[in-house]
């Protein structure tokens, strides 16, 4: 006779059959698909929101559409405040609490602009950006030798220091030169592309080229000249290597983009008497 196998009577939970909602995982970094720009998942007001590191943006953005994930938050009025930068639109203003990584602010101001633009140039629709006003605060490694993306520093890497000039919003403007001649450019990691002037390039001019360029003011097709590959020597013995920059006038913004960081790895760390804190590179 066959026997007969007891199952224990479990009680079912309260919240059985209800989908519960995957972690979120805010220390985990990616690269976009299409352009390469480092993307996070940060909690702001408690949501998460698909965010770009940007160390070209004074401050942090979120998308106007975003915005309405975030529930009840606390604006603040504007109407008697001037606003300096390439934004043709003019800001609004919010403030909320907000996670990165591992950084926490109670309640940090966040400018909330039309981003359509830059959007449409990534293959991941980003929420927002983060800019050195809450990057300066964190450490990060940007290994692209490795394809390794992380928060905190390298263990075993020969690290150099890289000559900087800081603005007080945090942003860096590194000192590097090409065969002999000095170049101060903005370090861009929002950028996929670096510009330089067309009198700094050494190696010359290569050509016209018409690439798809996008910012927060617009996105189109433009006949641009691009310069003959050449090296930016940051210290003895540390350069990068085979960057083809697009050439500029000398009243265009000039800056160094994730092109020229390809071969590189990059590490941030915050310094307590430096604006935008130590950026390094390894040998």
């Amino acid at each position: 006779m066959a026997g007969l196998v007891a199952m224990p009577v479990v009680a079912e939970p309260e919240n059985a059959g209800v989908v519960q909602p995957a972690p979120v995982d805010i220390m985990g970094m990616s690269r976009d698909a299409r352009c390469g720009q480092v993307l996070v998942t940060a909690l702001i007001n408690g949501v998460p929101m698909r965010m770009m590191l940007d160390t070209g943006a004074t401050h942090t953005v979120l998308h106007e559409e975003s915005v309405a994930k975030l529930g009840e938050v606390q604006w603040v009025d504007t109407s008697k405040m001037q606003f300096r930068g390439n934004a043709n639109q003019r800001p609004r203003l919010l403030v909320a609490p907000m996670q990165v990584g591992p950084g926490e602010a109670p309640m940090h101001p966040m400018m909330v602009l039309n981003l359509g633009a830059v959007r449409s140039m990534l293959a991941e629709p980003v929420d927002g950006i983060i800019g050195m006003d809450f990057l300066k605060f964190l450490p990060f490694t940007f290994d692209f030798r490795k394809n390794e993306f992380y928060w905190g520093s390298p263990a075993d890497a020969a690290l150099v220091p890289v000559p900087c000039v800081a603005e007080p919003s945090g942003r860096v403007h590194w000192q590097l030169s090409c065969a002999g001649r000095e170049i101060s450019l903005l370090l861009d990691t929002g950028s996929t592309v670096t510009r330089v002037r067309t009198a700094d390039w050494a190696p010359g001019a290569a050509g016209e080229i018409t690439a798809q360029i996008g910012d927060v003011n617009a996105a189109e097709r433009q006949q641009l000249v691009e310069g003959k590959p050449g090296d930016l020597t940051v210290a003895p013995g540390v350069a990068l290597k085979g960057v083809t920059p697009l050439l500029c006038s000398s009243e265009e913004l000039t800056m160094l983009g994730m092109d020229a960081l390809r071969h590189s790895v990059l590490v941030h760390l915050p310094a307590a008497d430096t604006p935008g804190g130590i950026f390094l590179l390894a040998r």
